[in-house]
């Protein structure tokens, strides 16, 4: 017996945190809805132990985790040949090889979502190839989109632009809670700039530098700024030793990770959100802090546009121009904050749940074989 239902392959939902397992975690969630029962998963390196008993609940899962991480690969596929389902739906691109295969061979065709790093350098590679026979590819912006393009070539498959969701009840405005200022020392009638990203060597387009060499121009007219970036990587202690050298330590805070159950009161507490990113695949902060009611300043080049709203949601600039980033911070900090209910409640038409639920129904009755109802 086939299932109606379709079946959802993920790197992990529960043993890591991070942008693919949350968006992961979302399309399972629609999905459940869509079919209006828990659709099976295959995760590469969750265990059964890993999920939550709710999200079990009802639901055929298959966890590859408990194999050593050279046999998950080969537990994953027998776990794709024993399910029932006659569609697959990978959260990840690096899937697509093995779902080419199983299509070619048992006709059980697919649809992938790419995120952005993922499929920014696979020219010439077996995701490249893979992705090419997928029933439908869903690159989450634009950016991410042409990238993807450019790299796989001739494509078969037909391509929709399939953007991120947010917790729309989670991250909203509601009541500043100073606990968060207090903990990094920060006064009250300080203003607050903040940005959250991943603090990797790797990673220079993320627009942090830009934001750092900043501080000391925008000290003369707000002397009493700090400046709070949000999480870890090996490239913090460089920052860290950057800001000493510019003078402007005293005006930095480094809080490295920052937890699920603060980033709600750390955003409601700033007053602006700053990131000027040349390589955001989507860019999820921005949709978080604009969601709670705060101002935000992104790059133009990259997903951050369409997380952004084409700059409904938010400010964009050129990420190269440092004096076009100042002018913009100095003028949202002189500026009436926007009304942050009219901008939560845009954030959700566009990208809350019910948005995501209805565009992954729109294109699950386009173009696969399990029709919801």
């Amino acid at each position: 017996m086939v299932d109606v239902a379709p079946t959802v392959v993920v790197p992990e939902l529960f043993r890591l945190t991070g942008g693919v397992q949350v968006f992961s975690r979302y399309l399972i969630e629609a999905l459940d809805a869509i079919y209006d029962a828990p659709v099976p998963v295959i995760s590469r390196n969750d265990r059964r132990s890993d999920c939550p008993p709710d999200f079990l609940e009802g639901r055929r899962f298959y966890g590859c985790g408990f194999f050593t991480p050279g046999l998950r690969r080969f537990a994953l596929i027998a776990g794709c040949l024993k399910n029932r389902s006659n569609l697959f739906v990978s959260s990840h691109p690096h899937f697509a090889p093995w779902l080419r295969i199983q299509n070619q061979y048992l006709n059980r065709p697919f649809i992938c979502v790419a995120h952005g790093i993922d499929v920014w350098n696979i020219a010439g590679s077996k995701v490249a190839k893979g992705l090419r026979d997928a029933s439908c590819l869903l690159p989450v912006s634009t950016y991410t989109s042409v990238r993807m393009k450019e790299q796989v070539g001739a494509l078969r498959s037909p391509v929709k632009v399939f953007p991120n969701t947010f917790d729309n009840e989670r991250f909203c405005p509601g009541p500043i809670n100073n606990r968060m200022r207090d903990f990094l020392r920060i006064k009250p009638d300080a203003p607050l700039i903040l940005s959250i990203c991943r603090l990797s060597k790797g990673e220079e387009g993320k627009g942090y530098d830009r934001v750092l060499e900043s501080i000391p121009e925008l000290l003369i007219s707000f002397p009493n700024l700090v400046w709070v970036l949000g999480g870890t990587g090996d490239d913090l202690e460089r920052v860290k030793s950057r800001a000493g050298e510019l003078g402007i330590l005293g005006h930095c805070r480094f809080p490295g990770f920052v937890p699920d159950s603060e980033i709600v009161d750390l955003y409601r507490s700033a007053d602006l959100f700053v990131l000027p990113s040349k390589k955001e695949g989507f860019g999820i902060v921005f949709l978080e802090a604009a969601a709670c009611g705060l101002p935000v300043i992104a790059g133009n080049r990259d997903g951050s546009v369409d997380a952004l709203a084409e700059g409904t949601l938010g400010n964009l600039i050129d990420p190269d121009s440092q004096a076009e980033l100042v002018s913009a911070i100095r003028n949202a900090l002189k500026s009436n904050k926007p009304d942050e209910n009219k901008l939560h409640a845009m954030c959700v038409e566009r990208f809350g749940k019910k948005a995501f639920q209805n565009r992954l129904r729109s294109v699950l009755n386009e173009f696969t074989p399990c029709k919801p109802k």
